[in-house]
């Protein structure tokens, strides 16, 4: 049942709590040119500080979706965001590159908590008439906070990498306060008669919709991941700009993603069909990654086509995990759908850094084209899938 009014201050806290946890993802971007010399590391070596991020989301997003149905999103938020805050103090303070590597994995799973249990905070208090907004405001947590912890890159060289892990430990905490002693308790959906973790995620994973969301977001955080995540190094390689810069450029590049994200509640309120913006936002992010990797395009054309990419392609995000509450298979799971969609977003996460930076590795920036490309084609037949499933239901 859902509540008489829609509670925006407990959207917005919500929405904090997201983009606090998104500053864990923008900063390792920034950091890659003070760690790599400090640790010695390689690009494709380099690369797993931002893939590793999402190791267990891509392995347990769903497992963890039913968790948090289970102990309850209002719970489990603040502890994500105290999570997130130890691994990034231990990450402040870690020795050496597999200690780091470490607590980026623990990071990952405070990510996951904090990116299951605030969208399904935001089904449980908004109306049904509400929700598209709500869920087009959630969008914006990724790219929002990503832009804003990468204009700290200036900061850098007088703060350190480290110093910014520790700056990031301290928010957290104290975010996780003030969600705690915030968040209104919305009234839990019913629980299913002798239901368990196991049957919530079979019957979520046996469902077409939940699979079909999971999929579709795979391929669109492959290929934003691997752009906003070499983004900075390609800048200072193609365009000779310093790291600060080049940090700077790149949170632009994050911050024009949210535009696509706000489009995405008026367009479906008017009507517009849910998986045009998906389809549209995939076909501008495979012609755009086409030429932004073609060494023979100028730098500032290869700029403004980032730009275009993160734009249009902000379209889809909103789209998809607002699908949740429409395709989840009960009312109840849409927090195991949400984590089935999170687990496809930290799939894509790992992919985007570790193959296009082994590509790169191999063949130079070019080769990254023709490792987005493909993944992006698959994403636009399974929004021709989407639809079909969308009308059926």
């Amino acid at each position: 049942m859902d509540p008489a009014r829609t509670s925006w201050p407990a959207v917005l806290l919500a929405l904090g709590a997201g983009v606090g946890a998104a500053f864990q993802v923008g900063k390792a971007p920034i950091a890659l040119p003070f760690l790599r010399p400090e640790l010695d590391l390689d690009l494709s070596a380099a690369s797993w500080v931002l893939s590793i991020l999402a190791l267990l989301g891509a392995v347990a997003g769903g497992i963890m979706g039913s968790l948090i149905t289970r102990l309850g999103a209002r719970r489990m938020l603040p502890f994500g965001l105290l999570l997130l805050s130890a691994a990034s103090l231990a990450g402040g303070f870690a020795p050496n590159f597999p200690l780091l590597l470490l607590s980026r994995a623990v990071e990952g799973v405070g990510l996951m908590v904090v990116v299951i249990a605030a969208p399904a905070l935001i089904t449980l208090l908004t109306r049904q008439e509400d929700r598209a907004i709500a869920f087009g405001l959630w969008a914006c947590f990724m790219p929002f906070g990503v832009s804003v912890s990468m204009m700290a890159a200036p900061a850098l060289p007088v703060l350190g990498w480290r110093g910014l892990w520790l700056v990031m430990a301290g928010f957290l905490a104290a975010y996780a306060v003030l969600v705690h002693i915030l968040m209104p308790r919305p009234q839990a959906p019913p629980q299913a008669e002798n239901g368990h973790l196991g049957a919530d995620l079979w019957r979520t994973m046996t469902s077409a919709g939940p699979i079909q969301l999971a999929t579709i977001f795979i391929c669109y955080t492959t290929a934003y991941m691997a752009l906003t995540g070499f983004l900075p190094t390609l800048l200072i390689e193609r365009m000779g700009v310093s790291p600060g810069t080049a940090g700077l450029m790149t949170a632009a590049v994050a911050g024009a993603n949210i535009l696509g994200n706000l489009l995405t509640g008026p367009l479906l309120r008017l009507g517009v069909p849910r998986w045009l913006p998906i389809l549209f936002a995939s076909m501008v992010i495979g012609v755009c990654s086409y030429w932004i990797f073609d060494p023979q395009v100028p730098a500032a054309t290869a700029y403004g086509l980032s730009l275009a990419f993160s734009a249009f392609g902000g379209l889809l995000p909103g789209c998809v995990l607002g699908g949740a509450a429409l395709l989840a298979p009960e009312r109840r799971l849409v927090p195991v759908t949400l984590g089935l969609a999170m687990q496809g977003s930290n799939i894509g996460q790992m992919l985007g850094p570790a193959l296009v930076g082994a590509a790169v590795t191999a063949a130079g920036w070019g080769a990254a084209r023709w490792v987005l490309i493909p993944i992006t084609a698959v994403g636009i037949m399974l929004t021709l899938v989407l639809r079909r499933t969308l009308k059926a239901s």
